[in-house]
């Protein structure tokens, strides 16, 4: 093991060694399981500091090339995938050995399935009641020009320059006036404009917690949401939704057991079951949050969208002592691009989630502010929203009727009063996966349930949205969905008993 140090080289003593190891090793000179020699016995023949031996020890060991055993030393190891090549002596960077804790979590939690999944949901010949988000098609583009076209002949210096940290002051105005008509008493001081409610998540979660800390969300619940919680390292511990929301009571039991840092909650048209939690189990959750201090996250993303009947008042509207951190969006009532939303607080929260935003967005892009703001100046948000509730009521009628028409007795879903997606409930003994793998060749894709719990849920629930395809494409869509799931039953070989006429969940 020829090992040198040039001490009139720039580089530094440790890496010099890092180094020649490394190519020794990865051209086979050292194979597995040489015993590299002891720290102390490497300083004293190479005239250096022990702390540097180790040094260049520990940077091999983050690669993957050595290992250290108890009572054996530090042992070459079998270098990683990747890492040995024949020819051109130049490696690649072990970036396994620098991505953080975080990027493996992020990597390590998604199931493979979802993988798949996403590349289902990007397909065009398939009917896509998978996708939350809204129709492109219906994307009012005349105005959004006209609006640009405004913005960029008014105020183009300051729509194009960095915007301050909190968000631009007349656009918190108008979303405060706003809030005001839907009975949420606030003003542009305690608004921060973020981009997107999962910008919110994030804020939110490295403000008030820390790896470890225990959560409190719905379960099911939105797969963003889960995704940023897991990935911080938090502990989330989910509450049964039924057809009122939340149940408050075991949340109660948990709350006082756990001692959660805050509750997530889509207590409005939930996603993913398109649930709305009853004024009674608003006010109890209010009551829980004020008696045990712990504050309430309200995600209200499809608050406005309602196809009847308006849902009871937001909690933000319901709250008299500042427990609940509300967050809206423009995202899914009008384009999800635009990447506009906000976060409603108390002052200290606030002031303190500017400033946590402003550590990586030190110069927010100010365009989208200015576009959401004329367009709301102008009142033409609130026409859009009643366009889309028109036609994502007609779209839900679309699904109710073909799932009455086409899915077996046993299938069971609970119809939502607005929003975009609802919750079907599958035969006992059918997977959502097993079906979502014979319904794709057939032509359709949705969401299975199971991705939707956090620590894993029943496997024969799924998501579908109608906020995507239209009444044609659901009805194709349910119909193979039907097909497919006959299929599934068939293969099962289940004997058919006496069944209830099929419907919606009473």
């Amino acid at each position: 093991m020829a090992i040198t140090v040039d001490r009139e080289n720039r580089i530094p003593a440790y890496i010099q060694i890092r180094n020649q190891l490394r190519e020794q090793i990865l051209r086979g000179d050292l194979p597995r399981g040489t015993r590299l020699p002891p720290e102390r016995k490497m300083a004293q023949s190479l005239g250096v500091s022990r702390t540097t031996v180790v040094s260049a020890y520990d940077e091999l060991a983050a690669e993957g090339l050595v290992e250290a055993r108890v009572g054996r030393g530090t042992l070459v190891a079998t270098p990683p995938p990747g890492l040995t090549e024949e020819g051109s002596g130049v490696r690649p960077l072990a970036w396994t050995a620098h991505v953080t804790n975080l990027a493996k979590r992020l990597q390590g939690e998604k199931p493979a399935g979802l993988y798949a999944l996403a590349e289902l949901c990007n397909r065009a010949d398939l009917a896509q009641l998978c996708n939350g988000v809204p129709d492109s098609s219906l994307l009012p583009l005349d105005r959004i020009r006209q609006a640009c076209e405004t913005v960029l002949r008014e105020s183009a210096v300051a729509a194009v320059s960095a915007g301050p940290k909190q968000g631009i002051p007349p656009l918190r105005e108008v979303i405060a006036s706003r809030l005001a008509r839907g009975g949420i008493a606030t003003d542009a001081d305690r608004v921060v404009v973020i981009n997107g409610a999962q910008q919110g998540f994030d804020l939110l979660v490295r403000l008030l917690t820390e790896p470890g800390d225990t959560v409190i969300v719905e379960s099911p619940s939105y797969l963003g949401a889960i995704d940023t919680f897991q990935a911080e390292g938090l502990r989330v511990i989910g509450i049964p939704v039924d057809r009122d929301g939340m149940d408050v009571d075991q949340a109660e039991f948990m709350v006082a057991r756990y001692r959660p840092r805050f509750i997530y909650t889509v207590p409005t048209f939930q996603n993913p079951t398109g649930t709305t939690m009853s004024l009674e189990r608003r006010e109890k959750l209010l009551g829980l949050a004020r008696r045990y201090q712990v504050p309430i996250i309200e995600d209200d993303p499809f608050g406005d969208l309602y196809f009847d009947e308006p849902p009871p008042p937001r909690l933000k509207a319901l709250d008299g002592s500042g427990h609940v951190l509300y967050l809206g969006t423009v995202s899914k009532v009008l384009a999800s691009g635009l990447r506009v939303g906000w976060l409603v607080a108390p002052q200290p929260v606030v002031e303190a989630a500017a400033g946590l935003k402003a550590l990586s967005d030190s110069q927010p892009v100010s365009l989208s502010q200015h576009l959401v703001l004329e367009f709301m100046r102008r009142g033409w948000l609130d026409e859009h929203v009643d366009t889309m509730r028109a036609i994502y009521a007609s779209r839900f009628r679309a699904m109710d009727a073909a799932l009455r028409r086409h899915l077996p007795r046993e299938a069971r879903w609970t119809p939502p009063g607005g929003g975009i997606s609802m919750w079907l409930e599958l035969p006992q003994q059918v997977g959502a996966q097993e079906l979502l793998d014979a319904a794709a060749p057939r032509g359709v894709v949705f969401l299975p349930g199971h991705y939707l719990y956090p620590g894993g849920g029943p496997s024969n629930t799924c998501r579908l949205n109608f906020s995507v395809p239209d009444e044609h494409e659901i009805g194709r869509g349910v119909e193979a969905m039907g097909s497919a799931l006959r299929q599934v039953m068939r293969r099962r070989a289940q004997a058919p008993a006496e069944r209830a006429v099929p419907g919606p969940i009473a």
